[in-house]
């Protein structure tokens, strides 16, 4: 009797440890000490269907992390929720048993770790590189969050903490462009680049006129910021404020298309107030003015080859 339940408890363990291994194989977990124990599926506080992995964590430890001793005995487990890897789109998590060890000689405890994530951390180091995977192919923070079942807040974070960007460029080009853009969240960003080239110099997350200040002289010398010759700018007049003095040999130079912009609103701007002048609503000339408004856009050269 005893050998045959001797028996079923090996047989139980083989076919356990032979399901753990696919299973971990599936999302590239090679810690030798993680169990799986099983598989369910459950719903959370948002009703989204969620498949959770149940698996164990233990091993020998030999000595105390605290004080050195070999004086270590098992205290119990704590839960830990970890957030996997999608395989099909929707929601992956691992209900992970760690062991937890205590101290005889200093009292302190300690908990078993893995390198499948980091300390204090819920996301494991498959899913992060999902979201580096999919944001290398231009996909939105929205539409990585769907695919990876996570939030959109927690892909920036992602991509914030493994994404690293340049200190600064070696040498400032001679020809700057300035600008903003709108970033996440309704936030307008501000952008350098190259004039030439149009390499990017430098995004930062804000285009306050004191973070910009700030970056250039804490990063370039005074010599190096003399070399830039020119700064294209719009027509915010907060940049006009302080190019000189961050770069005071460059020449200040509005960026045409904004010229041309300001031209031809105001050139609407006199299209519809003598619009509004001209009483017979059926005459030709309001329909010109009404309907053919692209014509006023049109280069001379333009007009010429069409009157030709």
């Amino acid at each position: 009797m005893c050998y045959d339940l001797i028996a079923k408890t090996n047989r139980k363990e083989e076919i356990q440890m032979s399901l753990t291994n696919p299973i971990l194989c599936l999302f590239e977990i090679t810690d030798p000490n993680l169990i799986v124990t099983g598989i369910s599926k459950e719903r959370c506080s948002t009703n989204q269907r969620i498949h959770v992995v149940h698996a164990t964590l233990s091993y020998q430890l030999l000595k105390c992390p605290h004080c050195g001793h070999k004086s270590l005995i098992k205290n119990g487990t704590h839960m830990s929720h970890l957030r996997l890897g999608t395989l099909s789109g929707g929601r992956y998590e691992m209900h992970l048993k760690r062991q937890r060890y205590q101290c005889k000689d200093c009292s302190k405890t300690c908990g078993a770790k893995t390198k499948l994530v980091n300390r204090n951390e819920t996301f494991t180091h498959n899913i992060k590189h999902q979201v580096i995977v999919l944001a290398r192919d231009m996909l939105t923070s929205k539409e990585i969050a769907k695919l990876c079942g996570i939030s959109p807040s927690s892909v920036q974070r992602i991509l914030n903490a493994n994404i690293h960007l340049a200190y600064r460029v070696k040498h400032l080009p001679e020809n700057l462009c300035f600008d903003e853009f709108r970033s996440c969240n309704h936030w307008m960003s501000f952008n350098c680049c190259d004039a030439v080239s149009h390499r990017r110099i430098v995004t930062l997350k804000d285009r306050l006129s004191k973070d910009i200040i700030d970056y250039f002289e804490a990063r370039f010398s005074v010599q190096e910021r003399a070399q830039v010759q020119s700064v294209t700018i719009d027509m915010n007049a907060e940049y006009g404020s302080f190019i000189h003095r961050l770069f005071p040999n460059a020449a200040t130079i509005i960026d045409r298309f904004h010229i041309i912009q300001l031209a031809g609103r105001a050139l609407d701007n006199e299209r519809t107030q003598t619009i509004r002048t001209i009483q017979d609503k059926h005459s030709r000339i309001y329909h010109i003015l009404k309907s053919q408004w692209r014509l006023f856009h049109l280069d001379e050269i333009v007009k010429g080859t069409r009157k030709m």
